[in-house]
């Protein structure tokens, strides 16, 4: 059985070509009143912008929401409604929207009330942030081995999943699905450093950045192990498939065992835009340093897939048939080609950034005309041009270590050895509140 992963065009409606602010390629999704109301009946957060295309306060931040919508796509959908058109003032008056853009996260759909951001910069690391932390997972963490016999004895009542995962935290992928399926299955995580509480229960140790996903029915005390691909769509499928109740578990873990990996070419561009962003912000918001475009010109990032996986999954590459791998193959090397080819033509303008002695970024000299203040040791002539830092450093991924720090001034998000994907409580306070444009 085949199943492509994702079909950009699907997710592309008309609506979203059409819409004034938003440009094609964003993956943030147009709706309209009737597309709102089916959207808030599904239990997953989300995040929706109410806008208009006159607004100048939403024409600045379309770029930065775009991206945020990347970085979580697509286990958080990011909406956009028009508040221009005539048939969604009222669906904006009843949101009590009063001035553009506000953004409003809806934690479980209609169930719960909404949260609006208030952040003091409406850059993609705040939005991404927002979403991130603010979604009422109810996934438990079993720290020890011995926790987990417990606790699948305190739910037997109830069906239960829980996921051995060796990275640190909780998967966005498992905290949006714990948020899903809240009402039927119970979640629960634990960490498998290197795999060796797998071994001590009897399964084999796994790859690195590995994942299992134990099943147990209600009333069970044994586990069924889930044999499919580990992304939202085909666990979305098994969970939905095991509420209804219709078909076996040992058939549906067959069907889901059966389904093949096939990534088309739209879903490897946009995981290209996601590692790109990431990039990004490893480097403090520059993708044109010396040393990433040597990366590049040498062929890192070829294993990048093995070892993030692709969008929606928690890590790894699933096993893929020898046509779907030859297919992935040209297209990872058509990818690698378009991007050696880019960094050799980078590599052909004068530099605008070498690494100092001290390990710091130095600018050096450019033919621009505007001075600079000379570092140590230089004359008052050295000149070059300062390039700017984009505020809106891209959002990491949740597997990434860094975390935001909140100010009054939004200043970037300095890295820690805290994972953001650790902390299950709420956002914190956002800061100043923006300016609007009123209605």
């Amino acid at each position: 059985m085949k199943l492509s992963i994702f079909v950009l065009s699907a997710a592309l409606t008309p609506s979203l070509v059409s819409a004034a602010l938003f440009p094609k390629d964003s993956l943030v999704k147009v709706l309209d009143h009737k597309g709102f109301k089916k959207a808030m009946k599904d239990n997953a957060t989300s995040v929706v912008a109410f806008v208009a295309p006159w607004c100048g306060h939403c024409q600045r931040m379309v770029p930065e929401y775009s991206k945020a919508a990347l970085g979580v796509y697509p286990m958080i959908p990011f909406y956009a409604v028009d508040c221009d058109k005539q048939s969604n003032k009222r669906l904006c008056a009843e949101q009590g929207v009063k001035g553009f853009p506000t953004v409003k996260l809806f934690p479980r759909g209609e169930q719960v009330q909404p949260i609006e951001f208030n952040g003091a910069e409406r850059t993609a690391s705040a939005l991404y942030y927002f979403a991130n932390r603010n979604i009422p997972h109810g996934v438990k963490k079993l720290y020890h081995l011995p926790q987990i016999p417990t606790w699948i004895e305190e739910n037997v009542d109830h069906p239960r999943a829980l996921l051995l995962n060796q990275g640190k935290g909780i998967p966005l992928l498992w905290q949006t699905l714990g948020n899903k399926y809240k009402d039927h299955i119970t979640f629960a995580i634990h960490r498998d450093r290197q795999g060796k509480s797998s071994e001590k229960m009897g399964l084999e140790k796994g790859e690195p950045q590995s994942s299992k996903v134990l099943f147990y029915p209600a009333g069970s005390m044994d586990y069924i192990r889930y044999e499919g691909i580990q992304k939202h769509d085909s666990l979305s499928k098994f969970f939905d498939s095991i509420i209804d109740g219709t078909v076996d578990l040992s058939q549906l873990n067959e069907q889901a065992k059966a389904e093949e990996f096939v990534p088309d070419e739209e879903m490897l561009e946009i995981e290209r835009k996601q590692e790109a962003q990431r990039i990004a912000i490893a480097h403090g918001g520059f993708s044109d340093l010396i040393d990433f475009e040597a990366a590049l010109l040498k062929g890192d990032g070829a294993d990048y897939h093995a070892q993030h996986g692709y969008p929606g999954m928690m890590g790894g590459s699933p096993p893929k048939k020898q046509e779907a791998k030859e297919k992935e193959e040209d297209l990872l090397r058509n990818i690698m080609k378009s991007q050696k080819e880019a960094a050799s033509k980078e590599a052909e303008k004068p530099k605008m950034a070498k690494t100092g002695d001290a390990g710091q970024v130095v600018f050096e000299a450019a033919d621009t005309g505007h001075a600079r203040t000379p570092v140590a040791g230089e004359s008052m002539s050295a000149t070059s041009a300062t390039p700017s830092v984009s505020s809106a450093a891209v959002a990491p991924s949740p597997e990434t270590e860094a975390r935001e720090e909140d100010s009054d001034e939004r200043t970037p998000v300095p890295v820690s050895a805290e994972d953001p994907a650790e902390e299950d409580a709420t956002s914190a306070p956002m800061g100043t509140e923006r300016p609007k444009d009123e209605l």
